[in-house]
């Protein structure tokens, strides 16, 4: 490998590891690409999967023509399509094409319409994983539908090299290098080097974001509870919290770290406390513990707070579900009424409790003395 070439890989490298964790490292290395490759353009797109259509995830290009809408365009043209469309599966790519760098023709060429990439020949449709029959069905797809996309994206005049990131059967981002002249095979093999460098990091972006989804849905889990809901450490730090649980935390604490010691040694814990430990390898141990004390003392409190709030019986009603942490759907089937009916009457017991949010209002309803 050329002296330049492992430079370039360096530096993207560095680029890649020092992206902070949670953040894309796609939008800048498409530019980097871009000079590496001494491309006209370079674009990387990932591809979501609905119950009857594709979608664009996130799309990033360099080098396109200003106020080009990449994602909107891209995004359309998915929407369009049967599976599998084009050379590939959008979001389940062939074993063939994963991972691999291929070269195309720009599609504008009439030649292009006999085999996709720049090496011509039959031997061409085997490596993108397609048959003799199947490449007659693809090429009438990509010379109708695709040509359209790479026309309007300004594409379908340019060489493209291009690969599918993957983990496993499934699209991590498509990326690719176009522009006026064919790749060298010096090239080819530079970007197939880098390949590898992506898929690690779009794993760890995949991970991260599923973390967070998993984050937002313990959030909504622990509101739903309409109870002090807590996640202690195993050194007894409160590491997340619902409303109701940030509100009694201080003088909670002493009582979920005695019921966490008795659970440890396997002796009955309190009958208003739940305790679940939580296990994951390579962390210490964590326990997710639930006070049910508040639960009977809650009729009372809404009595009381309701009075003091100056609250409509019918406002009153809501209260109480909304501190068992039901949804407004499930509080309009509870009181027969509409869910817009309920929405207005949450607006107004927010209101009079003097708080903007429902978490606010939870908060504020055991913390209250």
């Amino acid at each position: 490998m050329e002296s330049g070439d492992r430079t370039f890989l360096a530096d993207l490298q560095r680029q890649i590891d020092t992206v902070e964790p949670g953040a894309e490292v796609l939008p800048p290395l498409t530019a980097m690409l871009r000079e590496g490759l001494r491309a006209e353009r370079t674009l990387a797109y990932g591809v979501t999967m609905g119950v009857e259509q594709y979608g664009a995830g996130f799309c990033h290009g360099a080098g396109f023509v200003p106020g080009t809408e990449l994602f909107h365009t891209l995004d359309g043209f998915l929407r369009q399509r049967p599976s599998p469309w084009g050379y590939f599966d959008p979001a389940r790519p062939v074993t063939a094409q994963r991972n691999r760098v291929l070269h195309f023709r720009p599609p504008a060429q009439e030649e292009a319409r006999e085999a996709p990439l720049h090496e011509a020949g039959a031997a061409s449709w085997k490596r993108l994983g397609i048959g003799p029959d199947q490449a007659i069905v693809v090429q009438e797809r990509v010379s109708q539908a695709g040509l359209a996309l790479y026309r309007q994206l300004g594409m379908d005049t340019l060489f493209q090299l291009r690969a599918l990131v993957c983990e496993g059967p499934a699209l991590l981002s498509w990326i690719g290098a176009l522009r006026a002249e064919p790749f060298t095979p010096r090239e080819q093999r530079l970007f197939q080097r880098l390949v590898p460098m992506l898929q690690r990091r779009l794993q760890l972006e995949a991970r991260w974001r599923e973390a967070r989804l998993l984050h937002s849905a313990l959030d909504a889990a622990l509101e739903a509870l309409g109870q002090p809901a807590f996640v202690l450490s195993n050194t007894h730090q409160v590491v997340h919290a619902n409303a109701a649980g940030r509100a009694r935390a201080e003088q909670s604490t002493p009582t979920l770290v005695e019921a966490i010691r008795r659970h440890g040694r396997g002796e009955p814990v309190p009958a208003d406390i739940a305790v679940t430990a939580l296990r994951v390898p390579g962390l210490a141990p964590h326990y997710l513990i639930v006070d049910k004390s508040t639960l009977a003392q809650a009729s009372a409190r809404v009595r009381l707070l309701a009075g003091r709030w100056e609250l409509t019986t019918r406002e009153e009603q809501v209260l109480e579900h909304i501190v068992q942490g039901q949804s407004n759907r499930a509080i309009a089937a509870q009181l027969g009424c509409s869910e817009r009916t309920v929405e207005v009457h949450v607006t107004h017991v927010l209101s009079k409790a003097w708080v903007e949010s429902r978490s606010a209002l939870i908060a504020k309803f055991f913390q209250s003395p």
